[in-house]
């Protein structure tokens, strides 16, 4: 990305590349901060995006039930962690498997789950995301030593142990950075009330629904295409300690140079950059039609 522009309103200069025709955003972290730095790229007089495609590429927390670190996870659903009820675990009523209660229901899990349109699920285009997939699927994501050794203690985790590679899934977005065995069979349950049980919790990040409701508002001022978002999100750590290891001491212990975080993004720009350069290639026939078919 060669060129620098200013951008006042967000928290750092975008970047563009005049030949492939792509503008990069750094939304800082946290899903204000995102949606803020998405609604200000989305307004600014300089850019037409109404035709665009965004591509949402960062890093994740990965379920080990589902992935490994430095898999490349391409998005189906977002699920909103935070928008509900919370009783403290310690006043939990006896029979509730969790005090976190969606919004305008009186138990955990209640059904029927609040129609749509709500404040917890952020749908995307499935079919854009499977085109996303079906061209990356079969691109190699490097495995090495220290993912191996993040991998090894996940014993009896079959797809905590596998290399890294590209799948797809749902995210679980919030302000928070959680961890444990607990927590993560709440949001496994937690996406599963909001979706239906479609794909299944792979990825956990922060900015993501902030994005998208800034994009989806963008899309009702003719600014933006809500049906041209993907989300990448790529593992740099797992969301659970190691079976028989602690959560606290998993999570806040050394986490000096982060081993799985450089692996996490060279396959976020690997994967995502095959995307973009065949957008970018090919751009007289996806600036008319979306791939995929919607």
């Amino acid at each position: 990305m060669p060129e620098k522009l200013p951008f006042k309103a967000g928290y750092r200069d975008l970047r563009y590349d005049p030949v492939r025709k792509t503008l990069l955003v750094s939304t800082s972290m946290g899903t204000g901060r995102a949606a803020i730095s998405t609604m200000a790229l989305g307004l600014d007089p300089r850019f037409d995006l109404s035709k665009s495609y965004w591509l949402v590429a960062a890093i994740a927390g990965v379920n080990p039930n589902q992935g490994s670190v430095g898999s490349a996870a391409w998005i189906g659903a977002v699920i909103d962690s935070d928008f509900g009820y919370a009783i403290d675990p310690r006043e939990t009523p006896k029979g509730w498997s969790t005090g976190l209660i969606p919004f305008d229901r009186k138990a955990p899990y209640q059904t029927p789950a609040p129609p749509a349109p709500n404040y917890n699920l952020f749908p995307l285009n499935t079919a854009l995301r499977d085109w996303a997939f079906d061209l990356t699927k079969g691109s190699a994501i490097a495995d090495n030593e220290a993912l191996k050794a993040l991998r090894a203690p996940y014993v009896g985790l079959p797809m905590a142990q596998t290399p890294p590679r590209v799948l797809k899934g749902d995210e679980v977005s919030g302000q928070a950075f959680w961890h444990g065995e607990i927590l993560n069979r709440h949001y496994e349950a937690w996406a599963n009330y909001w979706t239906g049980d479609q794909d299944g919790f792979v990825m956990t990040g922060m900015e993501d629904t902030g994005v998208l409701a800034a994009i989806d508002a963008l899309g009702r001022a003719g600014r933006a295409d809500p049906r041209r978002v993907l989300v990448l999100r790529t593992a740099s750590n797992y969301t659970t300690q190691p079976p028989g290891g602690d959560a606290a001491t998993n999570l806040l212990g050394d986490h000096t140079g982060v081993p799985a975080l450089q692996s996490s993004l060279d396959a976020a720009f690997k994967t995502g950059d095959l995307v973009v350069d065949e957008l970018s290639k090919n751009w007289p026939r996806y600036a008319e039609a979306v791939p995929g078919g919607k």
